[in-house]
């Protein structure tokens, strides 16, 4: 029998296609194994709780002490919301304000204390942007003092990361009385001059001393120059938005207008510290895994 030419190349087409479907199949099963063994081998050092923030199970003392702050925050946002007064609550308050301020010459404080619209002063969305400015400055110095911490911890895991071409006078050298202090104080004198510079300087440093990529993308690296700024323009200027910064974080999103006023929510503080969060929770599994650091349960 004679098998035309054609029906053999066809055959061979119908062979190949098979094979390379099943070292397709093979390979994007392999690949789903890896993702799986890899979530599992994730899943092991934190889980995701309701509201998308990553729980770490152990951590650094330095994670340690912010995650103490952190619960400190959350649950006094909560206690600030949820302190609203009932109506025999508000007299009673308003009631012991005219006593404070009877004697006063000007009475026009008792005189608004009586009208229903002093309610206001006793409504915890009055003082949100007040507030809401001072957590996010402590929300901020919480998340640099993890920086500054652990650095401290992998630095004395490691004090060859500080080695560099800078010089020490004998007079300083030899004013400690072990090596243990010198490099103590070394490491903090590092570290505060580090963090006296910008998130570029945090960054490298990051990178060419501990071998560490700070942001996964330059969108991460983006929004915490952000988020460092504007705690800058709360501490430095009333949170006053300047021309500078709306100039430089304005996009499609959202346009800052110079000399209006940064404002937080309770619930966008929320929101943010959990963003934080998230980022610090990568972050700490990074270094605790390449440094070996002592960890305890959070």
């Amino acid at each position: 029998m004679i098998i035309k030419q054609s029906n053999v190349f066809h055959a061979i087409f119908i062979v190949n296609y098979i094979l390379l479907n099943t070292f397709i199949n093979v390979c994007l099963f392999r690949i789903f194994i890896s993702y799986l063994q890899l979530s599992e081998h994730m899943s092991k050092k934190y889980y995701i709780n309701k509201f998308g923030v990553k729980v770490l199970e152990k951590g650094t003392k330095s994670f340690f002490e912010y995650s103490i702050e952190t619960i400190q925050l959350e649950f006094l946002i909560i206690y600030i919301v949820s302190a609203e007064s009932s109506n025999q609550e508000l007299k009673e308050k308003k009631d012991f304000l005219k006593v404070l301020y009877e004697n006063e010459a000007d009475d026009r404080l008792i005189k608004f204390l009586e009208a229903d619209k002093s309610d206001i002063i006793f409504s915890s969305k009055t003082y949100e942007k007040y507030f809401g400015q001072m957590a996010y400055t402590r929300m901020t110095d919480n998340i640099l003092s993890y920086f500054k911490d652990v650095l401290v911890e992998v630095i004395k895991s490691k004090p060859q990361i500080l080695k560099s071409n800078e010089k020490e006078s004998l007079e300083y050298i030899f004013s400690f009385s072990n090596m243990e202090d010198l490099i103590e104080d070394i490491t903090e004198k590092n570290i505060e001059k580090l963090f006296y510079g910008s998130i570029n300087d945090i960054k490298k440093f990051f990178n060419d001393k501990l071998g560490i990529q700070l942001f996964k993308d330059a969108i991460t690296e983006n929004n915490f120059e952000q988020f460092v700024k504007q705690r800058n323009l709360i501490v430095h200027n009333r949170g006053i938005i300047t021309y500078e910064f709306a100039k430089k974080f304005s996009n499609e999103h959202v346009t800052y207008i110079p000399g209006n006023v940064l404002s937080f929510t309770y619930e966008s503080l929320s929101k943010i510290n959990g963003a934080m969060t998230n980022l610090l929770v990568d972050l700490e599994i990074l270094i605790v895994e390449k440094f070996k650091l002592e960890t305890v349960l959070i």
